[in-house]
């Protein structure tokens, strides 16, 4: 059986991050014109099933082993369970397993990252409804050398208490970016922007507030590489209309501050979507556009000044999907579980797989 890790990759010192508006900026990086009303061909192979179906979950991969922590289906709402599942030579998963120790809370829209042999939990909601909670605990497991997790350890606080944001790692860095104190419809996200470092203890130390991000942003993704961190789209309200299609570009300054971000680029208009990094190359997979949910997903390079190559098409997902997962694994790209449609809340249990050899021209 085969699995899906969104992983959070981060690696130098500068930043980049994307947003989108249905107003678009011009660019000459655009992205390719997208079409939902026919789909086309898909070169994605069905290769294996989550345990449960779920949407709002994370999933890493940490030394061949993929873990899924937390998320949401209609049957239960949000989960705290953790399942883990070895990755074989050929990019298969064997069995999903249960982790002994589940997450301290039932969990959706929390972020995970990997750092020196360890997964650490940042934020996340306990549900859309009256009552349910936003958290600004982080916690860290480090697996057994079976991949099993036995403990999960309080080793920091956010400034404030935050759901659908994005988090980003350069080197024992943490860069926290937008998202929002409530998960309660009507409310505006974030322009926050915070920072800490990571011990070498593994505690995550105090957060600095740095300059604020250009908009109020929700469900942005991030991705760091070399000099630069790259984020792509997202969503300023409560509402699928919202959306924002910049890209933006930050620098890692001495001390670890942040230059302000300033536009680089454009993407098509999405959110709740995953974005992956891959050598050089961004692949933003899918979401939920301005008007329905999308298949499309799309390419671009970064060269060593941070600047992105014009977007590409490449093969769309089988089917529409956002609030799903996504991880690579030698070259590969794999897409887990989510949503399929506006208006309803079936979820996936489906995990796909795009060969690097089917991307990668």
């Amino acid at each position: 059986m085969v699995s899906s890790a969104t992983s959070v990759l981060a690696w130098g010192t500068a930043l980049l991050v994307a947003v989108s508006t249905t107003a678009c900026t011009s660019f000459g990086n655009s992205p390719p014109s997208i079409s939902e009303s026919e789909p086309a061909a898909s070169a994605w192979e069905l290769v294996g099933q989550l345990p449960l179906p779920l949407e709002s979950h994370q999933t890493v991969v940490l030394d061949d082993i993929v873990y899924l922590l937390g998320g949401w289906n209609d049957t239960r709402g949000p989960y705290a369970e953790v399942f883990f599942a070895p990755l074989t030579p050929t990019g298969t998963l064997d069995d999903w397993q249960p982790a002994s120790a589940s997450l301290p809370l039932r969990l959706q829209h929390h972020i995970t990252v990997v750092h020196n042999g360890a997964l650490y939990v940042i934020g996340g909601d306990t549900g859309f409804f009256e009552g349910s909670t936003v958290t600004d605990l982080i916690w860290r497991a480090v697996p057994t050398p079976t991949g099993d997790i036995t403990e999960w350890v309080e080793v920091g606080q956010l400034p404030v208490p935050l759901t659908i944001h994005t988090v980003t790692l350069v080197d024992n860095q943490l860069y926290i970016i937008g998202g929002n104190q409530t998960f309660q419809p009507g409310t505006t996200m974030g322009d926050t922007v915070f920072t800490a470092t990571i011990a070498d203890d593994g505690t995550v130390g105090t957060f600095e507030s740095l300059t604020a991000f250009p908009t109020e942003i929700g469900w942005l993704t991030a991705i760091a590489l070399d000099q630069h961190i790259i984020g792509i789209s997202g969503r300023t309200q409560f509402s699928p209309n919202q959306l924002v299609d910049t890209v933006w570009r930050a620098e890692v300054q001495p001390e670890r501050s942040l230059s302000a971000f300033m536009p680089v680029s454009t993407v098509t208009p999405r959110q709740r979507h995953t974005s992956v990094l891959v050598d050089r190359t961004i692949v933003v997979i899918a979401g939920g556009g301005s008007e329905q949910v999308l298949t499309a997903v799309e390419a671009a390079n970064i060269d060593e000044q941070g600047d992105l190559t014009d977007w590409r098409s490449l093969s769309p997902l089988p089917g529409p999907r956002y609030a799903h997962a996504a991880f690579t694994y030698a070259g590969d790209i794999y897409v887990s579980g989510g949503f399929v449609r506006y208006g309803s809340n079936e979820t996936s249990a489906d995990i796909f797989r795009l060969s690097q050899s089917d991307w990668d021209l």
